[in-house]
């Protein structure tokens, strides 16, 4: 008795040491997935925040080169400089962003490509600013040439390097995942080892004890206890086994199983034996047509004998869950019989499972946030069009004559200002015409303003034939006009082209059925000779127009100022009206 208390007490011992090994073991499993998921998400999160500082001062360089663009479509100092203001608003939001992103704990090789982004954004921002400058100094061309040769390039070599961090944050929060997935598959693969190693060095000491206690009952039936103990060992192993454990004959007939068979199954204690493995394992074993169970012993010869693999389990209340095999071929009693090992892989499968919906879901995260940032370029620019459409309507409805389409007097002054400064700076010359209709008022008196309307459109177009296209025809008011001559090779090529309005003006103009006619007296300046400022031309070009009036209208006056004196002459003999 007291040899049998010592023995259950090793027992109960040995038993409670693997509990408490299998216990440990599989704390620390899980302690160290829950410390690599903690780790991955901080890691992660980080990432993400920097990311999306990133992507914060992407926007912001972005929206500083429309406004830019925006800015160089306009001519209104106003407007630019407001442009100018939403840049510097858009400034500060980056270097907001910036300083926050460098407050993280960043590689040395990620901080050098910030700074490298950081250097080419103030190259750009520097560009940007000259290109400002161009525009309120009102000179288009260098702020047109700077825009495409230096500001716009640098601005997508900063992006590029932008692009390029958001690119590397991403392939590292890529590398980490499978990193981690790899150290918990690694934990998985050692908590079952040790699992295993310790129900077999359970499954050791119940041999070791079960000897020990066989052979103190050997001394009496040595016999009998020896075939007594070789059938308890098999069994003990057999039911002590985690994976299920199945024998068939040579027509799939269930000879035994384990206690873990049957749980797996959902089967009561040695209810499968005697049955058929079909109901079991579908597609392992095959009924033919003569009733018998076979199966494809060629097939399972060369492909799946000593093999695992993957197979479907019907469970005993028609439920089915993914199954591992392993077979291999025994000799029984002289017959060929098969040993199955059977493996409930559902909670691997469900592991696998959440991971490929972890990585769908970051894939439809992606997609999605890339949909949105394609929507909302789409918007800034539609918006950015309509801005630019209604801004050229209100700028051709503030320089442009409603009556006849011609640029108005304040439009005529602004290309007389910058056509005296090109002419000033390549040394050129120009010619300022002065118009005034003879014989409108008569006209609109007579037949009305409907048709004195129609009247200045036709003029209008005459005056149009007569001139060149770069040419400036403006109307100033009223039936005055006034005409812009650029590039003059000689001062008396404008007093033919005058000539030749004079002549086109004289014809009569058909008008519902009613011929009117009308005259013209223009009055001439000349760039340098005249003056060499925009106010004096014009009120010298006004005054040698009333000069022609003088003399008897529809005619011409040149106006020339010398250093010491103003002299105002009559070239040419006034034209007959036809």
């Amino acid at each position: 008795m007291s040899a049998q208390r010592t023995s259950r007490r090793i027992i109960v011992y040995g038993f409670l040491l693997v509990i408490t090994v299998l216990v440990a073991i599989t704390g620390t499993g899980l302690y160290r997935i829950q410390s690599l998921s903690s780790g991955l998400t901080e890691i992660v999160q980080d990432r993400n925040t920097q990311i999306t500082m990133m992507h914060t001062m992407r926007q912001v360089a972005r929206e500083r080169s429309i406004s830019l663009q925006s800015a160089m479509i306009t001519n209104d100092t106003f407007t630019v400089d407001e442009y100018a203001m939403e840049m510097s608003t858009a400034a500060s939001r980056y270097v907001a962003a910036r300083e926050k992103l460098l407050a993280y704990d960043i590689p040395a090789v990620e901080r050098q490509l910030l700074y490298r982004q950081h250097a080419q954004t103030v190259k750009t921002a520097s560009s940007q600013n000259r290109v400002i400058q161009h525009l309120r100094d009102q000179e288009y061309q260098l702020a047109d040439d700077l825009l495409f040769h230096t500001t716009l390039p640098g601005q997508r070599r900063a992006m590029a390097l932008m692009d390029e961090f958001i690119l590397l944050k991403q392939q590292q929060n890529l590398d980490n995942l499978k990193s981690t997935s790899r150290e918990i598959e690694q934990t998985y693969s050692l908590m079952i080892f040790l699992s295993t190693f310790g129900v077999l060095f359970s499954i050791t000491i119940a041999s070791l004890i079960h000897r020990r206690i066989s052979n103190e009952i050997a001394r009496r039936h040595e016999s009998e206890n020896e075939l007594l103990h070789s059938e308890l060992r098999e069994r003990t192993i057999r039911e002590n086994m985690m994976d299920g454990l199945l024998t068939l004959n040579d027509r799939g007939i269930i000879i035994s199983c384990n206690k873990a068979c049957n749980l797996i199954f959902g089967y009561d204690h040695n209810i499968l034996v005697g049955t058929s493995a079909h109901t079991l394992m579908p597609q392992v074993i095959a009924e033919d047509s003569n009733g018998y169970l076979i199966r494809d012993l060629d097939v399972w010869k060369k492909r799946k004998l000593g093999m695992s693999r993957e197979v479907t389990g019907s469970r005993s209340n028609g439920s089915t869950f993914p199954a591992e095999i392993d077979i291999s071929k025994i000799e029984l009693d002289g017959e060929s019989a098969y040993i199955v090992v059977v493996r409930d892989i559902t909670e691997k499968k469900e592991v696998q499972q959440r991971l490929q919906q972890f990585n769908q879901e970051l894939e439809k995260c992606v997609a999605e946030r890339t949909r949105e940032l394609a929507r909302t370029n789409d918007k800034l620019l539609h918006e950015i069009h309509e801005r630019v459409k209604a801004q050229q309507e209100l700028t051709h409805l503030a320089t442009h004559d409603n009556l006849t389409g011609l640029p108005n007097r304040s439009l005529f002054n602004e290309h007389l200002e910058i056509a005296i400064h090109n002419a000033q700076r390549h040394d050129r010359q120009l010619a300022l015409l002065f118009l005034d209709l003879d014989g409108f008022k008569t006209v609109n008196d007579n037949y009305g303003h409907e048709v004195g309307d129609h009247l200045l459109q036709a003029i209008s177009a005459r005056m149009r034939e007569c001139i060149r296209k770069e040419d400036i025809l403006a109307r100033m008011g009223g039936d005055e006009f006034t005409i812009l001559l650029g590039d003059l090779v000689l001062p008396a090529d404008a007093s033919l082209i005058a000539q030749k309005l004079i002549s086109a003006i004289n014809k009569p103009v058909n008008i519902n059925s009613r011929l009117c006619q009308v005259g013209v007296s223009i009055g001439i300046s000349l760039f340098p000779q005249s003056a060499k400022d925009a106010r004096t031309l014009l009120r010298l070009a006004d005054d040698a127009m009333y000069t022609a009036k003088a003399e008897g209208k529809n005619t011409l006056s040149i106006s020339i100022t010398n250093t010491d004196r103003m002299e105002t002459g009559v070239y040419g003999e006034p034209a007959d009206p036809e």
